[in-house]
């Protein structure tokens, strides 16, 4: 596979959901492009193809409504640099909540949690995708990132009970740059401060790891997370807008 294709297929997301499902490299479309792409995914036998356009681009949402592409996201990706933050005098509003790293032991519970916290993702939105595989879709994601695939994987517990976990990524090419990439709280215990906690507590290991600026995406249904992030100083640094198109028949 070369990027001189127009598309690229997931492997693990074809392996998890039992259908060939690739990606569009650009964030743009013409006529052209489109031509390439559907010789591709015809060629390729793919069931779904994922699209993550440019908000701003007014021809592209245009052509990929007129082609079917389905909207089931608005993609907010937000950064802020570290060169301020300092783990020694944040601030710690919830003194109950106590963080630490995770073990390969918590991965039972922290699945648990991942099955119940990602109602907002573009899986959950596009009926394509039955409950029960996205749910189980993310909490493989968390196993694989609790056993050594995140280089931040922390867990938040309160009166001796995990309550929830966040995970980063260090870029390889470039360790002063993080992103976020999970974050899962249970239902119970949203009102006590563990997210904003786990958040905080990763940018201390961020900082002292030589991570020097951070960024993560969500969505723009996600307003209880962009509330707190934003109240840490994140600001947005671009909108996109993530498109499903299947070409097999949708079982839901």
């Amino acid at each position: 596979m070369t990027q001189a294709e127009p598309c690229q297929l997931l492997q693990w997301d074809t392996d998890f959901f039992g259908r060939r499902i690739a990606r569009i490299y650009s964030n743009q479309l013409d006529e052209k492009l489109v031509e390439a792409i559907y010789a591709w995914t015809e060629s390729n036998h793919i069931d779904c193809l994922y699209f993550l356009a440019n908000s701003e681009d007014i021809d592209t949402i245009r052509l990929a409504e007129d082609l079917d592409f389905r909207l089931v996201e608005i993609r907010l990706n937000m950064e802020r640099s570290l060169k301020d933050w300092n783990p020694d005098t944040r601030l710690h509003t919830a003194p109950d909540i106590q963080i630490r790293l995770g073990k390969v032991e918590d991965i039972p519970r922290l699945q648990e949690i991942a099955r119940h916290s990602y109602f907002d993702s573009r899986f959950y939105f596009d009926r394509c995708f039955p409950e029960d595989s996205w749910q189980a879709y993310y909490a493989t994601w968390v196993k694989k990132s609790f056993e050594g695939g995140a280089q931040i994987a922390l867990v938040a517990e309160h009166i001796g009970q995990i309550i929830g976990y966040i995970t980063g990524l260090i870029d390889p090419h470039d360790p002063t740059k993080g992103q976020y990439e999970l974050t899962g709280v249970d239902p119970a215990a949203r009102n006590l401060g563990a997210g904003n906690e786990l958040f905080r507590s990763g940018l201390d290991h961020y900082v002292r790891a030589g991570v020097q600026y951070i960024w993560l995406a969500t969505q723009g249904r996600n307003i209880a997370t962009q509330r707190m992030v934003q109240r840490n100083g994140l600001v947005t640094r671009s909108c996109q807008l993530y498109f499903h198109k299947w070409f097999s028949p949708c079982s839901q």
